[in-house]
């Protein structure tokens, strides 16, 4: 039976502008069914396109494929207006389903699935066009095609290894759901109460409980967090030198999801990156040329506060936040197998990681919203990329889980 599909209670909003952001840097997984339409539609045989490939296998010797790229990363149907070639000529209908539903997003949980917008995309990030609840309808046609509803979820653990009931995972992300939504306290401080929460929860002896004290310890830890934050935001301090290794090295990850960011696979860029890591390592000096369109900074200067900024430049972190929050879809969409608290760090650590990049983007000017949306699209994108959904990232969130740092991280990169 397949779930009823409904808006989040927030307000998003989206339409297409042509940006052609989307067709830049992402990877389009093909179905069958979507390979079968591109061979029928005979590329091969268009001017344009003779002795171009369209498809290409995602890894060597695989058997799933995907669009292919042009040598600067974007989509081989990309036109220079924006448009897609096979939408252009052939109509919407013709492309990849990914395609045809991106940015809107069905996000499946117990008894019902919620539609969200990935803000990977300009206009989402920017809250541009109608209200996704007038898309639902057409949301509700490309999910009955992808069979999106009919999935029966399983709840996420709660913590590694301790999987609950649905009512009862329920209560903890509604907790967090609370947590990073409450209007009485600016974006970091919520996501200090959120880590603290998490932290609390943690190291909670919890398995005795049955699900109802579980969820009565989740209620009791989410009023009590915002008395234990303490002096972390009138005295703020930089992280110990482990915590910040770890974070830069996060950050990093982050800056290879940016929509102008682009290397062709070569033996001089994997020298690069493995001097890019130990730069990121030592912390110290010019920063790594990881962007080309990213000025020259020292990491000194991404240590220094963004000072008092244009509110409208921190809405969009904001949103990123909140939206994944409401929809659970930081716990339930792209990181299959971890628990709760480890998918909350990952959503928590997503702010001060998009000010960072925020201080190098617009390092010697002031920033822009362009900057902002760019590094939303970045730090969206980072939901289903591997290195940031893998082992190594789930075991340097538990590093900083352990140190007792997170908090007075957040604190510190969101100045």
């Amino acid at each position: 039976m397949s779930l009823p599909l409904k808006p989040l209670p927030t307000v998003e909003r989206w339409d297409c502008h042509q940006c052609g952001v989307c067709c830049r840097g992402s990877v389009v997984p093909l179905s069958d069914e979507d390979l079968a339409r591109l061979k029928a539609q005979k590329w091969e045989e268009h001017p344009d396109y003779q002795g171009t490939k369209v498809i290409t296998r995602e890894s060597w010797g695989g058997r799933d494929y995907r669009l292919a790229h042009r040598d600067d990363g974007s989509c081989v149907f990309l036109l220079p207006d924006g448009l897609c070639r096979i939408h252009k000529e052939l109509g919407f209908d013709a492309k990849p389903l990914i395609c045809r539903m991106f940015p809107l997003q069905v996000v499946p949980r117990d008894g019902v699935a919620m539609l969200t917008i990935r803000r990977a995309c300009p206009s989402a990030a920017a809250d541009r066009g109608r209200p996704v609840a007038e898309q639902l309808d057409f949301a509700k046609k490309l999910a009955r095609e992808r069979g999106l509803t009919d999935q029966k979820v399983e709840p996420p653990p709660i913590k590694p290894g301790e999987s609950r009931s649905w009512p009862a995972t329920r209560r903890v992300l509604g907790a967090i759901q609370r947590l990073t939504s409450d209007e009485r306290f600016p974006p970091v401080r919520r996501l200090a109460h959120l880590l603290l929460f998490c932290r609390l929860l943690d190291r909670a002896k919890t398995k005795p409980l049955d699900d109802a004290k579980l969820g009565e310890l989740a209620d009791v830890l989410e009023a009590s967090v915002s008395e234990e934050v303490g002096d972390l935001f009138s005295t703020r301090r930089p992280p110990q030198p482990a915590a910040a290794v770890l974070f830069r090295q996060i950050a990093a990850e982050y800056v290879r999801l940016h929509p102008r960011y682009y290397v062709r696979p070569s033996w001089s860029t994997r020298l690069g990156l493995a001097w890019t890591a130990f730069k990121m390592i030592r912390g110290r000096g010019p920063l790594p040329r990881l962007h080309p369109q990213f000025p020259t900074a020292t990491f000194e200067q991404l240590e220094a506060p963004l000072g008092r900024m244009d509110a409208a430049l921190y809405q969009p972190f904001a949103r990123l936040v909140e939206t994944s929050a409401e929809s659970w879809s930081y716990a339930l969409a792209g990181r299959a197998g971890w628990s709760v608290v480890e998918s909350a760090a990952q959503l928590a650590i997503t702010y001060p990681v998009g000010l960072w990049l925020l201080r190098w983007a617009s390092a010697g000017r002031e920033p822009t919203l362009e900057d902002v949306f760019d590094i939303v699209t970045a730090l969206d994108r980072g939901q289903g990329y591997g290195p940031l959904s893998g082992a190594k990232q789930r075991q340097r969130l538990r590093v900083l889980l352990s140190l007792d740092e997170f908090p007075r991280l957040v604190a510190w990169y969101g100045r």
